[in-house]
C-alpha cells in the first residue's frame, strides 16, 4: 500500500472515530444540562474543537475522494472545452487562495504557539490552549492545497 493510501485510511478511520466522539461529547454535554442542571463548558469546547477538526481535515479528505457537492446548473449547458477551461479556473482559484490563507495563517498559528494561547473567556474556570487549534486549520489548508497538484495535473493532461 502507497504512503497516500495509508494516510487516506487513516484519516477515514480518524474521520470516523471523530464524529463517534463528538456524538458521545454532545449526548454527555446535553444530559448533564438537562438531568443534572448543570452545564459543562468544557464539553462545549471540546465538541466545538472535534468539529473543526473533522470538517476542516474532512475537506482535504472530501476533495481528494471527489466527493464535493457542486451545483453544476451553467456547467452541463457549455460546451465540453468551456468546461475544461473552467475546470482548470477553478482548481487554480482554490490553489492560489490555499497559498494566500497559508502564508497568512502560518504566522498566527505561530505567534499563538509562541504565546501558548488560551482561551480565557470563562475566565480562571477553564481557559483551555488553544494555540494547537489554530494550527488544525493550517495544516487542513495546505492538506487541501496539495490535493490540488494532482488535480491540476489530472486536468491539465486531458486537455490533450
Amino acid at each position: 500500500m502507497d504512503p497516500i493510501s495509508k494516510f487516506n485510511s487513516k484519516l477515514s478511520f480518524f474521520i470516523m472515530y471523530a464524529t463517534l466522539l463528538i456524538t458521545l461529547v454532545v449526548v454527555y454535554e446535553v444530559s448533564t444540562r438537562y438531568f443534572l442542571n448543570m452545564a459543562d463548558s468544557r464539553a462545549i469546547f471540546v465538541s466545538v474543537w472535534l468539529y473543526g477538526i473533522l470538517f476542516t481535515l474532512g475537506g482535504a479528505y472530501t476533495l481528494r475522494e471527489g466527493g464535493h457537492v457542486s451545483v453544476d446548473i451553467v456547467y452541463r449547458k457549455v460546451p465540453e472545452k468551456v468546461r475544461k477551461v473552467l475546470d482548470v479556473v477553478d482548481i487554480g482559484i482554490v490553489t492560489l487562495t490555499g497559498i494566500i490563507l497559508i502564508l497568512v495563517g502560518t504566522p498566527i498559528a505561530w505567534r499563538s504557539f509562541m504565546i501558548r494561547e488560551v482561551d480565557s473567556s470563562l475566565g480562571i474556570v477553564f481557559a483551555p490552549p488553544i494555540w494547537w487549534f489554530k494550527w488544525i486549520a493550517v495544516i487542513s489548508v495546505v492538506l487541501i492545497t496539495l490535493q490540488t497538484i494532482p488535480m491540476m495535473l489530472e486536468k491539465t493532461r486531458q486537455w490533450r
